[in-house]
């Protein structure tokens, strides 16, 4: 977003930095805490991290906000959008992409030439279907819903600022993504509402009633006023694709990794994708590189596809290690389960183990909320990077990046040096090169 020069429409939006920190585990909001991990680097041990990482410091702003952010700036910036048009099929030759879409307000449909075609069509992309693009995993492993509503928290929340409290009750382990979650979408009057059901059943029947009354529950406030502004029913998936392009098409985002919502990583590598794929595009379409600098798309981000969808997956999968700290079973009552989760106050050695396992569970759960490695600092293996010592094209901004394996006595001078010697084709056009990571970029000037 800085690269965009929209960062500060950002932040003028988004929750900042220091209010996203405290990740919440209790029983209700209202009630008991059971624990909490200072998260997105707000640790003060951690916090240098990601310091040193960004120059921008994370924040969050959910997606029905930062959507209409990113169509003002592309729309200012020549973009054109048809509001309301769905994509039917697809087909492609050598010189272009023929695209068949329907307009839904009107009733017509047309065909839409372009020399690329990008696919970000989400988990159920039609784009992916129609290219037959390979998949692997499972797809529906676990049942959820989603409840959007406003309701001020602010009595609850205003001293434990986060985005995300977890909820422990029972019915909280069966489908869902581990636990029950109350999600922040706007500090601290509209809340995103997550809990389970099982898949193997028919899918419940909501109404807003039944949803109010399940907020209710996991708010612990039986008279709080809740507006139930809409909800949904999902699955929890663990689905990548082993390609993500074919020809002149190229599929991103959820279309082609499907994970569940663990370490916040939709987004963040949508907009990986998006990045890596638009530079090289535009190069190409400039006549700066030649088409098979395209090819290094699928060779950079179908690795991170896999990594994101394991670690999402790995990541739900731990809140088992609470449950068992506590001694919940997810069957139990809510007797046993409350009776369970008293032991760890209890001034005995039975006490003292529950407290400590509590404690490691946390431990555990830490690297789910400070993922450096997965929500960033990803390394690449392609040809548009060159192995050993040399130059690798990062941006198209005039970024470089020069790799080696000890400190030289002038990097300037032997960055200029690298690229005399051929690394670029005149005109700016990229020879293939070997595998090696990702090194530090520097700018040429």
């Amino acid at each position: 977003m800085r690269d965009l020069g929209i960062e500060d429409q950002i932040l003028a939006e988004a929750a900042p930095h220091e209010q996203i920190g405290e990740t919440v585990i209790c029983t209700t909001i209202a009630g008991e805490e059971l624990g909490r991990v200072r998260s997105w680097g707000n640790r003060p041990d951690r916090h240098a991290d990601y310091v040193a990482a960004s120059p921008s410091l994370n924040c969050d702003l959910p997606q029905t906000h930062l959507e209409p952010i990113l169509v003002r700036n592309a729309q200012a910036r020549g973009a054109k959008y048809r509001w309301k048009t769905e994509f039917v099929t697809l087909q492609q030759d050598d010189g272009a992409v023929h695209a068949l879409v329907h307009d839904q307000l009107t009733g017509t449909s047309y065909t839409v030439h372009a020399k690329y075609l990008v696919g970000a069509d989400g988990g159920r992309s039609r784009v992916v279907e129609q290219l037959g693009l390979p998949m692997e995993g499972l797809m529906g492993k676990s049942g959820s819903m989603n409840i959007v509503c406003d309701m001020d928290l602010s009595p609850y929340c205003e001293n434990r600022e986060s985005v995300l409290y977890w909820v422990l009750q029972p019915g909280a382990a069966i489908g869902g993504i581990g636990l029950g979650l109350v999600r922040m979408v706007r500090p601290l009057n509209k809340w995103l509402i997550t809990w389970g059901y099982d898949i193997e059943q028919p899918p419940p029947e909501l109404t807003k009633e039944s949803t109010r009354e399940i907020v209710r529950n996991l708010i612990g406030d039986p008279n709080l006023d809740i507006e139930v502004e809409s909800f949904s029913l999902w699955t929890v998936n663990e689905m990548r694709a082993t390609r993500n392009m074919e020809g002149r098409v190229f599929a991103m985002g959820d279309a082609t990794h499907r994970h569940p919502p663990s370490n916040g990583l939709g987004s963040n590598t949508s907009i990986g994708d998006a990045y890596n794929l638009a530079w090289k595009l535009a190069y190409v379409l400039k006549g700066f590189a030649g088409p098979e600098l395209l090819g290094s798309y699928q060779d950079e981000r179908v690795p991170v596809g896999q990594q994101i969808v394991k670690r999402a997956n790995t990541s739900l999968g731990q809140f088992g290690a609470v449950l068992d700290a506590l001694g919940v079973d997810p069957r139990d009552d809510a007797e046993s389960m409350n009776r369970q989760i008293a032991t760890r106050k209890e001034a005995s050695e039975e006490g003292e183990r529950r407290r400590q396992a509590v404690r490691d569970a946390l431990e555990l759960k830490n690297y789910e909320f400070n993922a450096h490695g997965v929500e960033l600092g990803q390394s690449y293996e392609s040809s548009a990077v060159v192995a050993d010592d040399g130059m690798a094209l990062v941006r198209p901004d005039n970024h470089v990046a020069y790799r080696s394996h000890g400190m030289v006595e002038d990097p300037a001078a032997m960055l200029t040096e690298t690229l005399r010697a051929g690394r670029l084709r005149p005109g700016g056009h990229l020879h293939a090169a070997h595998h090696a990571r990702f090194a530090v970029p520097h700018r040429l000037r």
